[in-house]
């Protein structure tokens, strides 16, 4: 006969199970929480005016142009508030969790063959409690939605190029790659382009680049962005484009006008935006490096994006925390992939880290709850 133990063991083995819970735990917190008045509470206010204005390609903020983010998640802020006629918080911030809990089935399905199921999950775990991606999961912002389709993407570059040949493989990658973009902005664009680019010349395979970066995805990304571009350009004018093109971009990666950086800024702010597992993530995945512990394809591949997409980071002059949240999967899943592996009868000590990240991560989901019920505004 079944044991409690082991009926508890089987129903957690289910991903749906564990996003359910992890969603109860953090209800109170999205239920009670206050919105913020400098990202939250701005986004909102673009969407009235959206709505009232007439405005749907190009975005207004007090009658000023706001072409600072694409209009992709201002319009599910629109949706929402035309189809239930006034601004519902804890249904907007689903458009952050849920993109994260995407993510987290991503990674399991991605790594499912390479990792045992309680790795799986002590991975999944740490990601969920990571600072920056537990705060973006219920905060309306738009980088978890990017961050999402930028997983999507990857993913599927990695099928295809493990030789998997369907077409359709290659037009939902493209899809992929203008959704990131659409959802934040060129970072959708430039992290899949470099992170596949430098994979490749690691591996000496750049003749395989086309196989991802072939006609259909600059077909898909020329015609959809075209349409995007072209609505802009025909509902604000050139000013209202150049400002989303160049102003927005060149001039926020060369010469940042807004939160300009030194080079070496995520340096240091990447241990408490990654806290607290990059104490745990970071040290192990150069240990693994260094001792060529683990070194799989996947993991090669996990770190060596990560890597790129953090010294293309480093280079652009605008930088803020939330900027380093796509290389979190990569790295927290890489390294558990070392752990599993440096895990053997003559080294214990990582099957005792998994635990400890049991008992910390249930902590921080616990305090979580507390927080929900009485510092909602922690958030």
């Amino acid at each position: 006969m079944e044991t409690r133990h082991a009926r508890i063991i089987r129903l957690l083995s289910d991903q749906r199970v564990r996003l359910g819970l992890y969603l109860l735990l953090l209800l109170p917190l999205l239920l009670r929480r206050d919105i913020t008045p400098e990202n939250e509470l701005k986004y909102l206010q673009i969407a009235d005016e959206a709505l009232r204005d007439g405005h749907f390609w190009c975005l207004f903020l007090d009658g000023a142009a706001y072409a600072d983010k694409p209009p992709l998640y201002l319009w599910i802020v629109m949706g929402l508030r035309r189809l239930l006629g006034f601004h519902c918080i804890p249904l907007l911030e689903l458009f952050s969790l849920l993109p994260a809990f995407g993510i987290l089935v991503v990674f399991d399905r991605w790594c499912g063959v390479s990792m045992q199921l309680r790795w799986r999950v002590a991975a999944e775990a740490a990601l969920l409690t990571t600072a920056y991606f537990l705060g973006g999961a219920v905060v309306l912002r738009m980088d978890m939605l990017m961050v999402f389709f930028i997983t999507v993407a990857m993913r599927l570059f990695w099928k295809i190029d493990q030789g998997d040949t369907r077409p359709a493989l290659r037009w939902a990658f493209a899809f992929s790659v203008f959704m990131a973009i659409f959802s934040k902005g060129p970072v959708g664009f430039l992290f899949p382009l470099a992170g596949i680019f430098v994979w490749l010349g690691r591996e000496k395979r750049l003749r395989d680049f086309g196989r991802a970066w072939g006609w259909r995805t600059w077909l898909v990304l020329v015609v959809l962005c075209g349409i995007w571009w072209g609505c802009a350009w025909l509902e604000g004018g050139g000013a209202y484009l150049d400002n989303l093109l160049i102003h927005q971009t060149v001039d926020r990666a060369v010469n940042a006008f807004h939160h300009n950086r030194p080079w070496y800024y995520y340096l240091y702010t990447i241990w408490y935006a990654m806290g607290p597992w990059a104490l745990l993530t970071i040290p192990v995945s150069t240990w693994g490096a260094v001792k060529k512990i683990g070194m799989e394809p996947l993991v090669r591949f996990f770190l060596t994006i990560s890597a790129t997409f953090f010294l293309m980071l480093s280079v652009f002059s605008s930088k803020l925390q939330i900027y380093l949240l796509p290389l979190f999967g990569f790295v927290n899943y890489a390294a558990f992939l070392i752990l599993q592996a440096a895990d053997t009868p003559q080294r214990r000590w990582p099957g005792i880290l998994r635990k400890v990240v049991y008992g910390v991560a249930a902590a921080m989901l616990l305090l979580c709850v507390a927080a929900g019920f009485f510092f909602p505004d922690i958030f």
